[in-house]
């Protein structure tokens, strides 16, 4: 059995950039690592096994529009890479959890957009080239 407490909570996550600040108005943010596998066929044996030969990191991250200036600086300079930090704090879980994510570039950026009546959002996909855990909950 688990405390329920034990889950972390979102509300907690945060994102900060190469300057060590904090992205403000941070929605949604995801960092995956996806694995590149090849099947291996092995004599005797009817199902393939998997050898991992690789992998790719990408991700997503969903801010509250309060300036142009992640926006500006993706345009202005589209081959710039960046390091940034995902972290989950939530003070009643068992810890926190933080990844750096190196070699952050970003794929695309809205030049301008709105909806009448809804606040404005701005989504960015990206890839990095590599990652380390900075914190981990055990």
């Amino acid at each position: 059995m688990y405390e329920v407490n034990d889950h972390v909570n979102g509300t907690y996550g945060f994102l900060y950039n190469e300057n060590g600040q904090e992205v403000q108005g941070t929605q949604e943010f995801e960092a995956n690592l996806e694995l590149e596998k090849e099947a291996v066929k092995q004599a005797g044996k009817f199902t393939d096994s998997h050898k991992v030969k690789g992998g790719a990191i990408s991700g997503s991250v969903r801010i509250l529009k309060l300036d142009s200036r992640l926006q500006k600086k993706v345009a202005e300079d589209p081959t710039a890479k960046y390091n940034y930090m995902g972290k989950l704090a939530d003070p009643t879980a068992r810890g926190e959890e933080a990844v750096l994510l190196i070699g952050v570039s970003f794929d695309s950026t809205p030049l301008i957009g709105w909806q009448l009546g809804e606040l404005v959002e701005v989504s960015l996909d990206f890839t990095a080239d590599d990652f380390r855990y900075v914190d981990s909950i055990d």
